[in-house]
């Protein structure tokens, strides 16, 4: 466990709202659930670093699950695929098919969803990172032009990248102090 860790924990509500989350309730079933207002587990959800930390973690998780548990199946589905691909029923085979290249990326996205944070520090530091970003754009302007060609284009997102970063650690000490994660 981490220093941060032992400044603040979630609560009863928050760690039940977790499970109910994870199982793909709505927010207004969470609510109910675990006895709070819909609005307090929005809340949680967008702007409790710890609260989002924590989910994002046990999505991770669970996926990392999933994910171990469709290996572990995929030999025993290829097969059927496999059977279905030799099958005389021309949907059969088609749809076959279609798994076949969606499963080898040649037909779409089969990506899982993007991960997100999983420390307070992290979503934090995201958030930061977007407000400095604008901030910087909006009292200075774009760091590039938008059409054409500049030789030195990388070079200048690297500076603003750099300024983007500094900037959101100079304020990531007085974020965490806000959220309660001092």
């Amino acid at each position: 466990m981490t220093k941060l860790d032992k400044s603040r924990q979630l609560s009863i509500e928050q760690a039940n709202a977790l499970e109910h989350l994870l199982q793909g309730q709505s927010d207004r079933a969470v609510a109910e659930a675990v006895g709070v207002a819909r609005q307090t587990i929005w809340e949680w959800r967008n702007n409790d670093p710890l609260f989002i930390a924590e989910l994002n973690r046990q999505r991770i998780e669970l996926w990392a699950e999933a994910r171990e548990r469709l290996k572990s199946l995929a030999n025993r589905a290829l097969d059927v695929v496999e059977s279905q691909l030799d099958s005389d029923d021309p949907k059969a085979s088609l749809a076959a098919a279609k798994y076949i290249l969606q499963g080898t990326r040649l037909l779409g996205d089969t990506d899982l969803p993007k991960e997100g944070p999983t420390t307070p520090e992290g979503v934090l530091m995201a958030e930061l990172r977007t407000d400095a970003r604008q901030e910087l754009v909006a009292t200075e302007g774009p760091a590039m032009p938008r059409f054409g060609f500049d030789p030195f284009r990388a070079e200048m997102e690297q500076e603003l990248s750099t300024r983007v970063e500094d900037l959101a650690q100079s304020r990531l000490k007085k974020a965490m102090a806000e959220a309660g994660l001092s």
